[in-house]
């Protein structure tokens, strides 16, 4: 994955790629979702999405052609950050495993 910066905060990329997110919801159910990235660092990613989670809880992301991160990534990242909701889907923040 390329860097972004050497800050103690890494530089967020503006990114509108297309991704895919599975998991585990917050009864328990498997879930899968499209959604759209927000924006893109070195450490994680934010995008908006439907499923309800839990704050910590592991996801799988499968981005497609990104320029920050190539033409096809399969990722592991943890929520850690919910933020306002916007027709119907919350701005969520994770972290790269």
């Amino acid at each position: 994955m390329p860097r972004f910066g050497g800050s103690q905060r890494a530089d967020r990329e503006p990114e509108s790629s297309a991704l895919v997110i599975s998991g585990i919801d917050v009864t328990g159910a498997k879930f899968q979702e499209e959604s759209q990235m927000i924006d893109v660092s070195e450490t994680g990613i934010a995008f908006y999405m439907k499923t309800s989670v839990w704050m910590d809880a592991h996801i799988n992301l499968e981005v497609f052609s990104s320029p920050s991160l190539g033409p096809k990534s399969l990722l592991k990242a943890k929520i850690v950050r919910f933020g306002t909701e916007s027709s119907g889907k919350r701005f969520v923040a994770a972290r790269f495993d």
